[in-house]
């Protein structure tokens, strides 16, 4: 197994570097002209030009790559051209509610989606199954946007029951105030036992968790289901029905943990994917996330930002995907073999 996890780990390492140099490279050819905006719009040519050479933008690029991976190591991440911060604070700002978002979202896929999917294999056929394939189809298809609207006009509009978006209410700054710890506001809450802060931090989650959480829980359910069927028709799960073992035993113990590999893999993909990718959930809750501070980092071609975000990505995928190949290599060790 060591030796596993060190290939693994080497291999994930090469992974990073070719994305550090695409991302680089790409980043380069994109025409723009960040030194102007660095300086502002009143900007003289003189001023350009000094800023050029105060981001290193006059280097040959294989030297701006060089100085770019050397900073990286050091943990300078570079700066902004957008805010003129340092990208790691801008990161560290904007990280925990994407973060607590996903986590959420993702929990939730794996509570609903795991047992909906066994129970579907389980129930072939009948119409607790076309009903769940029906709901999986209707998740993985809707647009995440338009189902976030919905939800905000049913929950919020009509009902009353929910805030419309935000990560808290702005009068808790006053009536009960909480200090920033991890940045994720439930985590905060809980730290510092302030109940009614965190009740008001779960109410602002529950809407944007579920929009989020819609397009996993479709993909985790039929993952799961198609996975169940094809391992309960294995010879092994025959014998152990014959020798009469319980029925949820036979599934749960010995069905699900050989059906399970693909769904662990989705749902390790679906999060790193999530970390960036929940733009629009984020635009239409009015979530400040990762998301947000990506697209904004692209719109305005923010290079130093849109490296800090693609690597800290490359990062959560090259981890979870490590993570994902330990975890099948413990469920099946033939795999540490290959």
């Amino acid at each position: 197994m060591k030796a596993f996890v060190i290939r693994r780990a080497l291999l994930g390492l090469v992974v990073l570097l070719g994305v550090t140099i695409m991302t680089f490279m790409i980043a380069r050819v994109i025409p723009s002209e960040p030194a102007a905006r660095w300086v502002g719009p009143k900007a003289t040519a003189e001023q350009i030009a000094r800023a050029r050479i105060e981001l290193g933008l006059d280097r040959p690029l294989y030297v701006q790559y060089y100085r770019y991976m050397s900073d990286l190591l050091r943990g300078d991440w570079g700066m902004s051209i957008r805010t003129h911060q340092p990208v790691m604070e801008d990161i560290k700002a904007f990280l925990p509610a994407s973060l607590e978002l996903c986590v959420v979202g993702m929990a939730l896929s794996l509570v609903v989606g795991i047992p909906l999917g066994v129970a579907s294999a389980v129930r072939k056929d009948s119409w607790f199954d076309h009903a769940n394939r029906t709901f999986a189809i209707a998740g993985v298809s809707m647009p995440t946007f338009w189902l976030g609207m919905i939800l905000q006009l049913v929950f919020f509009k009509e009902l009353g029951i929910l805030p419309l978006g935000g990560r808290i209410s702005s009068q808790m700054r006053w009536i009960a105030p909480f200090p920033r710890v991890t940045g994720a506001y439930l985590l905060d809450t809980v730290i510092s036992g302030n109940i009614v802060a965190f009740k008001d931090a779960l109410l602002h989650i529950i809407l944007p968790a579920l929009t989020l959480a819609a397009y996993p829980v479709g993909l985790v359910m039929r993952m799961t289901r198609s996975s169940m069927l094809e391992v309960m028709g294995e010879d092994y799960i025959r014998v152990a029905k014959a020798y009469g073992l319980p029925h949820l035993l036979v599934i749960y113990r010995y069905a699900l943990k050989n059906a399970i590999g693909p769904t662990i893999t989705v749902v390790a993909l679906s999060f790193a994917y999530s970390l960036a990718g929940t733009f629009l959930i984020e635009a239409v809750f009015s979530w400040p996330g990762l998301g947000y501070y990506a697209a904004l980092s692209v719109i305005t071609v923010d290079y130093p930002a849109i490296m800090g975000v693609t690597i800290l990505i490359a990062v959560f995928y090259v981890i979870l995907n490590t993570l994902v190949d330990i975890a099948h290599a413990f469920l099946d060790p033939r795999i540490k073999i290959g």
